[in-house]
């Protein structure tokens, strides 16, 4: 067995996405679940308060600069099915940042509806160059976007108007 694969294994037995390479994928593999878990008790502390909840679980995050600018992230088509009925239906004007920093800055992202009491959880995470890149996309740009699609490459966009809980204090 190739190290290559012995790799994809070890992410699928901790439920990370298995899709980045080198120290980067280290770092997801180590944090992924910890961050499953905050997103799933962020959204039972939601749901208490009555609201319905969809927890997104990425199998790719990428941080794009072309004709889509900003997070690309890549969907199980019954959760895409879900959040774009949402969308249709819904506005989500608010979100919360929930960050963390451990050789990479990973990110919990609320989207929420309060007239709704809908509310998103999507967790996404970044490097270094993405930093960089992010930042300057927020700076040019005014705004984020997060792009979430299925494999057929139909997407639900969403603008965050204030970026900077996006970045940490040091970025």
């Amino acid at each position: 067995m190739s190290d290559e694969h012995a790799e994809d294994i070890d992410a699928e037995a901790t439920g990370a996405p298995a899709f980045a390479a080198g120290g980067t994928a280290d770092a997801i593999r180590e944090h992924w679940d910890d961050l499953l878990d905050d997103m799933a008790a962020t959204a039972a502390e939601f749901r208490e308060a009555g609201w319905d909840v969809l927890e997104l679980h990425p199998g790719d995050v990428t941080v794009v600069t072309e004709r889509q600018r900003g997070f690309d992230v890549l969907l199980p088509d019954d959760e895409f099915e879900r959040l774009h009925k949402w969308v249709e239906a819904d506005e989500f004007p608010d979100h919360d940042v929930y960050r963390a920093e451990s050789g990479i800055a990973f990110l919990l992202v609320v989207l929420k509806d309060s007239d709704a009491e809908r509310a998103v959880c999507c967790p996404l995470y970044y490097g270094d160059d993405g930093a960089e890149t992010l930042r300057t996309l927020a700076a040019e740009d005014g705004e984020l976007w997060t792009h979430l699609r299925r494999l057929s490459n139909e997407y639900v966009h969403v603008r965050h108007e204030y970026p900077a809980p996006f970045f940490g204090a040091a970025e």
